[in-house]
């Protein structure tokens, strides 16, 4: 009996632990399966980048390549991503109006730069899908071009000095007007003061600047010459102010012409920027993401399959091409103004209404009010046990207007129907050449 019970024991002990170890064997099959599943998924995104986010500052050009963004450390088949990967964006970029010296717009430039704002980048290469968020700022002061010092006339009144022909600032964005602070300057003492220029642009970036101002006193003048401070520019480009006297018929709206008797020095005041602000002729460079991008993954790979011996050999194959540009061949053709004379009116003074005051009884608190009369004193008396309010007797409202027409006078003069200008006119059009300039093997080896 003790037998058949102890068989029966190492029967089912035998039995149990082949299914222990069967379902030990199987967890691992299944877990293993598992992991190859896990494997599998992770090398098979394509789309790796070194970051979804860029940002720029405006005048930087913002890349829309695909090689720039992509991780090379960590995707396969490079070349093949690269040329097959399509790229949407939503960018807008920056025009700029060019003007005449007439205020006429005579073209509009389209920038490689955008303008202010959120965007996104679209990649997609197959069904993987990428973005990039790009935020471009303006967060640069303007660049203010301006002389060390000047010389003005004594008795010159600085609130209406053509500043804006002597300072020149460039920035990428729009700006507002000079803001001149005169206050340390007595244009009615000879000596030499400092001067504060300010700019501020679109975006609220402030950019100043301080010159001196040197008081002079006024050249002698004759009868019919009066004493002039000018702005002139010298042999080398460069703004400064010329102390001279003019005939009184040869004064330009622009040169500074003296008092003489002392003026009154009013502080800040404004001078238009319309045409001493300029943008940059060129961008300020591209903006990347920062990370191991192409490049710097080609350099590796370079380096790598050169120690490798025989595994690797360069074939210079695939051209490295660049870029020429031939500019137009042009010549200039010139043509007169056409004007004519029309007569016109001048408004010496504008039509205004003068607004009409009377006094009534008004609540001090809110603003309701009340006629001068008996019935209107008890309503505020009223008003004010009901709300706690007090109330004057002599409450000033406006109660009429009164127009004045305004004052004109008629005056001729010579309209400019069409501005001279100049023609260009192309003789040969430009056109683009594409130069080898070497050859490079399919690891990015060059030569």
């Amino acid at each position: 009996m003790e037998t058949k019970k102890q068989n029966f024991i190492e029967k089912y002990l035998d039995t149990k632990q082949k299914k222990i170890v069967a379902g030990c064997l199987a967890g691992v099959l299944v877990i293993g399966a598992a992991g190859a599943v896990i494997l599998n998924n992770n090398g098979s995104k394509n789309l790796v980048l070194t970051s979804n986010e860029v940002d720029a500052e405006l005048g930087q050009k913002v890349s829309t390549n695909v090689a720039d963004y992509l991780d090379a450390n960590k995707v396969d088949n490079l070349d093949k991503i690269i040329k097959d990967t399509k790229e949407k964006d939503n960018l807008k970029y920056v025009t700029v109006t060019n003007k005449d010296e007439q205020g006429n717009v005579v073209s509009k430039e389209e920038k490689d730069y955008p303008k202010v704002g959120n965007y996104t980048i679209s990649f997609t290469y197959k069904k993987e899908k990428q973005s990039v968020k790009v935020t471009v700022k303006d967060t640069k002061a303007p660049e203010i071009t301006a002389p060390d010092s000047i010389d003005v006339i004594q008795y010159t009144d600085l609130s209406t000095f053509n500043f804006g022909d002597l300072l020149q600032a460039t920035d990428y964005s729009d700006v507002k007007d000079w803001k001149i602070d005169t206050s340390k300057v007595d244009v009615n003492t000879i000596g030499t003061y400092d001067l504060k220029v300010s700019i501020l642009d679109k975006y609220k970036n402030k950019a100043s600047k301080k010159l001196k101002v040197n008081v002079v006193e006024a050249p002698a003048v004759s009868d019919g010459e009066v004493a002039v401070t000018e702005v002139v520019t010298d042999e080398n480009g460069n703004k400064k102010t010329v102390v001279t006297k003019k005939a009184s018929n040869q004064v330009s709206k622009t040169d500074a012409v003296a008092s003489t008797s002392p003026v009154s020095n009013k502080g800040t005041v404004n001078s238009s920027s319309n045409s001493s602000v300029s943008k940059p002729t060129t961008n300020s460079g591209t903006s990347k993401p920062s990370g191991n991008n192409i490049s710097s993954s080609n350099s590796s790979n370079s380096s790598s399959s050169s120690s490798k011996g025989d595994e690797h050999k360069h074939n210079y194959n695939i051209p490295i091409t660049k870029t020429v540009h031939h500019p137009a061949e042009t010549k200039t053709v010139h043509h007169d103004a056409v004007t004519r004379q029309e007569t016109y009116t001048v408004v010496d003074k504008e039509a205004y209404d003068e607004p009409i005051y009377g006094y009534v009884i008004g609540c001090k608190v809110c603003d309701k009010t009340w006629e001068k009369t008996e019935e209107g004193l008890n309503e505020a008396i009223n008003h004010s046990c009901d709300t706690g309010h007090s109330y004057t007797n002599n409450k000033r409202v406006q109660t009429g207007t009164k127009h004045h027409d305004a004052v004109t006078h008629q005056e001729t003069r010579t309209v400019t129907v069409t501005p001279a200008y100049d023609e260009t006119v192309v003789v040969k059009q430009d056109y683009d050449e594409t130069v080898t300039t070497g050859y490079k093997c399919s690891c990015g080896a060059t030569k």
